[in-house]
């Protein structure tokens, strides 16, 4: 039944303003064109992201306490994003721990790759091959 579902990540911001410079404007995010009342009712945003993805961002109280990854995008070239992100201002965390060691902010595991950053809330968000 959820094999073919579409999936939308969630994200708790304490500020939607702060979040949202962050989202459109290091990220490169853009709204989505499908309008989502019950999102903007409760002061969200929802993005669209490649292959009908969606990534919802949106106000509560306490955010960001999370110790796990909460959203992960896929990319191409993560050597690529990770240039580019870094451009706009990302900061890529650096991690050495049984099975992950970053260099440069990317772990390579054999041909996977992976960088994490956090948003202005310290949700870890991730760009992954």
């Amino acid at each position: 039944m959820l094999t073919a579902a579409p999936i939308t990540a969630v994200v708790a911001t304490t500020d939607i303003d702060r979040a949202r410079r962050f989202y459109e404007q290091q990220l490169g995010l853009r709204t989505g064109t499908t309008p989502m009342p019950e999102a903007e009712a409760e002061g969200g945003v929802m993005y669209e992201c490649g292959r009908g993805s969606t990534l919802l961002v949106y106000e509560r109280a306490t955010a960001g306490d999370s110790e796990a990854t909460c959203a992960n995008f896929t990319v191409e070239d993560v050597d690529g994003a990770v240039e580019q992100l870094r451009g706009n201002g990302v900061t890529f965390e650096d991690y050495d721990m049984p099975g992950i060691k970053t260099e440069n902010g990317i772990a390579t595991m054999g041909d996977f790759k992976a960088a994490w950053f956090k948003d202005p809330d310290g949700n870890i968000l991730c760009v992954s091959s």
